[in-house]
């Protein structure tokens, strides 16, 4: 999957996947169907979409994630510092950006 395809993905998730901004981080939460409650961040709510599979939240589980659905790690870790709010400087911010923009948030 390349970047501008996971984009588009996460442009096409259901309502039912909450998207917000808590703080200065970007999380979602599942609030129908079988994993109702669940929270997810914008590459593991893409990855349970295309798998079907649960993962965590953490940096581990969602490098996980992004492996399952064929994203490069280097843009992997681009999105978990853009959702985390780690960085507020160049790529990461471009990425927040396009996040938000992919989610209407």
């Amino acid at each position: 999957m390349e970047s501008n395809e996971f984009y588009s993905a996460l442009s096409d998730l259901p309502q039912y996947y909450n998207f917000n901004v808590d703080g200065s981080s970007i999380t979602g939460q599942i609030q129908r169907g079988e994993y109702r409650g669940e929270t997810v961040n914008p590459v593991t709510a893409v990855a349970l979409r295309e798998t079907g599979t649960v993962y965590g939240t953490n940096k581990r589980e969602t490098q996980r994630a992004g492996r399952a659905i064929g994203l490069n790690s280097q843009f992997v870790n681009h999105v978990y510092n853009a959702t985390t709010a780690s960085s507020n400087r160049g790529n990461a911010q471009v990425v927040r950006g396009k996040i938000r923009n992919a989610l209407e948030i």
